[in-house]
């Protein structure tokens, strides 16, 4: 059964606060409309003998019940004279339950405690509020700004909304964040979500939490991203000997969109490579803002295939070189080793709002970069996304230029996306489009609070740590404990070992495997052939020393000793540089990466066509 954040107070609380604001005006209305009916009509009927305003001083003084109510022993009189007791009773019953019960929740949340506490008023907020209401969490929003409107409608299915600042303690103190299973830092400015962070640990202070509070702060610079789970790692290296109350788990929601992108994608692509008979993965971007950057990271660090050479990316952006030397700045090492490896990626000019795209474009970037196997849409606008994309698809189609797939970034569903941009419904070869990346599908409590992209990266990180590929393939069981202990995994180990998760469906596809489509009866325990391994053992290397470059590591000097904390690293040299252990150590991540895809993927797999 899937765990619920919730104690007995705050599921009180949070039933309360749905119950209190529930859309029942009709009924309340209606009931009251019925004991009024009964009163009048029953009145003026039975003392319709008597003249009209002697009728009505009668009907009315059914509320005093006065000696002929008081002693009625007639089924019409005993009638009118509950009705009119019943309906100033009811109204004021009405009138005041929507209050009483708001004034109860907040006194049952006082004892609120393993609930979910979100802090922030943006549609990423609103959405995984709703998302945990329907898995059964308690839920506290604190949000500053949020409309009425909005306000109510979360109220109605049980999220306790409080107004506030969450930077501030005594905010996060009335929410119980000390108390929280998980806090969710979810504001726009990420030197705010960085105060919240702040703000809990001080408010937890030396008391123990076991488990400890997940704090999860939401970061969109990619630098501050890294810089946040840098200093988690150099945490968890000081507070070893003594578990601290605070476990911060900084995450990024166009990283997440990323990776879950190229995980679903990359047999999708691969395939197509195939199809085309292209030498390598070739993935065109037009528009390069953090979500498009994020999706070039994840290929350069997952995209390597043991039957393509390395993946090239072109970016066609309105101020290319203002990219380029943003991205590279980012990512300096990747471009500052050409022993080891170079990133394969251009940056050409196209101004998508003063020009129309058309055969010329595709023919530049032919000329100059070949064929692509997929198109990555992200401007910064979904408006701009969606035009682009059908104008792609257009002329991408025109005799079959580019027949390849659309990847149009959207961060909340649209009813063009939900319609059209659903992927590919045909069998020809031809130009498509799928959005990705709208917060519906992945501002969710599976992948920011239960860490679902993790899975497969703490399947790798046990494989690597007690050498598990050494023996048979683990059991589903096995697979599913290998998570307990990621918590304590390092950052930089976390980072090489979900570049290993994202690039397991690379390997299944390698190994002549794809991924069952329902109704198909798939095999779970499929290997590499032995014929293949090394080979595929020489590309994870290959690909291991691309994260790690991309991820800020260098390779050491000849006279230099590895050195965690200076990122530099002795075994970023080519495969035939490698001694035995460490090549049996890529040996050990292919198999890994078998097993990553099983956890991923349990209706199996059968073999590609």
């Amino acid at each position: 059964m899937a765990q619920k954040y919730a104690n007995t107070w705050s599921r009180a609380a949070a039933s309360l606060t749905a119950l209190s604001h529930t859309q029942a005006g009709a009924f309340r209305w209606g009931v009251l409309i019925v004991l009024i009916a009964v009163w009048f009509v029953g009145g003026l009927w039975l003392w319709r003998a008597e003249p009209l305003s002697e009728a009505l001083y009668r009907t009315f003084s059914a509320v005093s019940m006065w000696d002929e109510y008081f002693n009625a022993n007639e089924p019409m009189r005993e009638v009118v004279r509950y009705a009119a007791l019943a309906a100033p009773v009811v109204g004021l019953l009405f009138a005041f339950s929507g209050q009483l019960g708001r004034s109860l929740a907040r006194i049952f949340n006082l004892g609120a405690a393993r609930h979910v506490v979100i802090a922030g008023d943006s549609v990423a907020a609103l959405s995984l509020a709703q998302d945990c209401r329907k898995r059964r969490d308690s839920v506290i929003l604190i949000a500053d700004e949020l409309p009425s409107e909005t306000a109510l409608g979360l109220r109605r299915k049980g999220v306790i909304v409080l107004e506030g600042n969450a930077t501030h303690v005594e905010t996060l103190r009335t929410a119980r964040a000390h108390h929280a299973a998980h806090v969710i830092a979810y504001e726009p400015d990420d030197t705010a979500n960085l105060q919240i962070e702040a703000a809990v640990r001080r408010l937890v202070g030396d008391a123990r939490r076991k488990p400890p509070i997940g704090v999860h702060v939401s970061t969109r610079s990619p630098m501050l991203l890294k810089e946040a789970r840098e200093m988690r790692s150099a945490q968890v290296r000081k507070k070893k000997s003594q578990a601290s109350p605070i476990d911060p788990k900084p995450f990024s929601l166009e990283e997440m969109a990323a990776r879950a992108l190229v995980q679903k994608e990359s047999q999708v692509l691969l395939s197509l490579a195939q199809q085309l008979g292209q030498p390598r993965l070739h993935i065109v971007f037009f528009g390069f803002d953090g979500a498009a950057e994020a999706v070039a990271e994840r290929i350069l660090m997952s995209m390597w295939s043991a039957h393509f050479e390395a993946p090239r990316l072109t970016v066609l952006t309105q101020a290319p070189e203002a990219a380029e030397a943003g991205f590279k700045a980012r990512h300096r090492e990747a471009f500052a080793n050409p022993n080891a490896w170079v990133a394969d990626i251009a940056f050409q000019q196209f101004d998508w709002d003063m020009a129309s795209v058309g055969a010329e474009v595709l023919e530049g970037v032919e000329q100059s970069r070949g064929k692509p196997t997929a198109i990555i849409v992200s401007t910064g606008s979904d408006p701009g996304n969606i035009h682009l994309s059908i104008a792609l698809k257009r002329v991408c189609n025109n005799g079959m230029r580019w027949p390849v797939p659309i990847y149009m970034r959207e961060t909340s569903q649209s009813e063009f996306s939900q319609q059209y941009a659903k992927g590919d419904e045909t069998e020809e070869l031809d130009a498509y489009l799928l959005a990705f990346g709208a917060h519906q599908v992945n501002s969710t409590r599976a992948r920011i609070i239960d860490g679902l992209l993790d899975q497969g990266a703490a399947i790798a990180h046990e494989h690597y740590s007690r050498s598990l590929g050494e023996r048979d393939a683990m059991s589903m069981r096995e697979l599913q404990a290998a998570m307990k202990d990621w918590s304590d995994v390092l950052e930089t180990y976390r980072a090489a070992n979900r570049a290993v998760a994202d690039a397991a469906m690379v390997k299944v596809w390698d190994a002549g495997f794809r991924a069952a489509n329902k109704g198909e009866k798939g095999e779970h325990n499929v290997a590499v052939p032995p014929d293949l391994l090394e080979r595929m053992a020489r590309r994870e290397h290959d690909r291991w020393m691309a994260e790690r470059l991309m991820s800020g590591w260098r390779p050491t000097g000849l006279s230099e000793a590895r050195n965690n904390d200076l990122m530099a690293h002795d075994k970023i040299v080519g495969w035939d540089q490698l001694n035995e252990n460490d090549r049996n150590n890529d040996v050990t991540q292919v198999r890994a990466s078998m097993d990553v895809a099983r956890l991923m993927h349990k209706e199996g797999f059968v073999p590609r066509g």
